[in-house]
């Protein structure tokens, strides 16, 4: 069939009209629950709750309390570029602290790097090899570590009161044990920030995290904890009381992660809220000192004001980057809907659909630029060609200039939360740096989307391929105490 050129250009023009108005609508129904959020955590603010949130145990009081014993459980599974960095950077820090590292079977290089911290500091680090060979999920990797400590205490005589989640690339705060133990006679689970490092401005893939993480772990927490009770675990940063641990243990009959899930951290919050175990997110601010090498002999003593956090270099390079959010989602996404449903109250609902929405999110946001790029081509077109200004006006629709406008506003509000939370730990250049970011987040999560629906619904449904941990490559900074106020 046949037909002239102004015919199929007014057609297409046409189509395009119709999917801005469904990506349109679609985009505001997925940024209501971002305006919520929003509106939430600045009505606390102003109200004076969120300073009635955050703590200010001082360096003093933190040094001078007992310290409680503390197990600190860190999964590895090829780890071996980062482990021994890690140990001797971290397990310095408190006497009273051992790291288990869990390890597999096959894998050796990694239990040698294990091995030669542990030699150096044989009272802060063991290595724990699992029954299982790798990868299987960190969940299984932290119920052999569990099981491990069972059996040291027993060697030992020995009770740990706190039991820490952290990876192999973290580089851990100094106060982070000595907050931990304060709060342990509280709550029976305590989480801290977690920020990534800074990063160059043009380390695009890397600063994305740094955006979102400073925005997530100063803000949505705070409403979160205030409107669920359920503070999510990030899996590093992160407190268990003995407690906790026992009572996750007995309702799970014998293992406190389920060893299916894909993000175990995520998983426990909300056992632990059945549990009726108290857990709180705790931005602590009190001021501290920082020694800073100089020299052989020299040493630069600062106060720093930086809330009491760990941090860690999340991946720079963009299949790393959508691989592991392809895994978040696999957990949170596809494994979460299954396993907790979608609550009970209204405020739960909309707590679970905003951690599910990035199924599709991404998938939304990258049509909708394709959709913008076509829009400008239209107009640009218009100048040149009276046949493309006639087909363009039915860009002027008036419920799609009316979508165009609310999409406008929701996308500055957008940008302008990124910038202030960003440029609140970072500065001003990186906050400004966030608004570009934002763009190329959502191509990362378009190839984390596609990602996770590949292998859910064609590998693990289809051909009936478990969900295994899905290895990420991590870097640590070389031990300094400017990592950790970097």
């Amino acid at each position: 069939m046949f037909f002239d050129l102004t015919d199929a250009t007014v057609a297409y023009v046409d189509a395009l009209v119709g999917l801005f108005v469904v990506f349109g609508v679609a985009i505001i129904l997925y940024s209501l629950d971002d305006v919520f959020i929003d509106v939430v955590y600045w009505l606390m603010r102003l109200s004076g709750r969120i300073r009635a949130e955050r703590f200010q145990l001082s360096e003093q009081a933190l040094l001078e309390q007992r310290q409680r014993p503390l197990a600190v459980m860190v999964p590895a599974w090829r780890e071996e570029d980062v482990i021994y960095e890690m140990l001797k950077t971290n397990a310095v820090h408190s006497a009273t602290t051992v790291f288990f590292v869990g390890a597999y079977p096959n894998d050796a290089a990694t239990q040698l790097e294990v091995l030669r911290a542990a030699a150096e500091l044989p009272e802060n680090v063991r290595l724990v090899v699992g029954p299982h060979d790798g990868p299987t999920t960190k969940a299984d990797c932290l119920n052999a570590i569990i099981a491990e400590i069972g059996e040291y205490e027993k060697a030992a005589n020995i009770k740990f009161e706190g039991f820490v989640l952290h990876d192999s690339e973290d580089v851990i705060h100094p106060l982070e044990f000595p907050l931990f133990s304060a709060l342990l006679a509280t709550f029976d689970f305590i989480q801290i920030p977690v920020y990534s490092f800074t990063r160059s401005l043009l380390q695009m893939t890397a600063g994305t995290y740094m955006d979102e993480f400073a925005e997530f772990h100063n803000k949505d927490l705070f409403v979160r904890q205030r409107l669920t009770g359920v503070v999510p675990c990030a899996g590093v940063a992160a407190c268990f009381s003995r407690r906790a641990i026992e009572a996750l243990k007995t309702w799970r009959r014998g293992e406190v992660f389920d060893p299916i899930a894909l993000t175990e951290d995520y998983d426990v919050a909300f056992a632990m809220k059945s549990l009726g175990l108290t857990s709180a997110f705790v931005l602590n601010e009190a001021p501290y000192t920082l020694d800073i090498p100089l020299g052989t002999d020299q040493v630069q003593r600062i106060a720093a004001r930086l809330a009491i956090a760990t941090r860690e270099n999340f991946p720079s390079d963009y299949r790393a980057a959508y691989r592991q959010r392809a895994r978040w989602l696999l957990g949170i996404g596809f494994q979460g809907a299954a396993k907790l449903g979608w609550g009970n109250t209204l405020t739960e609902r909309i707590f679970f659909l905003r951690d599910r929405k990035g199924i599709l999110s991404g998938i939304i946001a990258v049509v909708a630029y394709f959709l913008a790029f076509n829009a400008v081509a239209i107009l640009v077109l218009g100048r040149l060609s009276e046949e493309w200004l006639i087909a363009g006006y039915a860009m002027l629709n008036p419920t799609l200039r009316l979508l165009f406008f609310v999409n406008i506003v929701l996308l500055i509000n957008r940008l302008v939360q990124r910038m202030i939370f960003a440029t609140s730990i970072y500065g001003l250049g990186q906050g400004l740096m966030s608004a570009p970011r934002v763009v190329f987040s959502n191509f990362i999560n378009f190839s984390s989307a596609l990602r996770a629906l590949y292998i859910f619904v064609w590998r693990h449904k289809v051909r009936g391929e478990p969900l295994n941990w899905d290895k990420t490559s991590h870097t640590i900074p070389a031990q300094n105490a400017e990592a950790v106020r970097a």
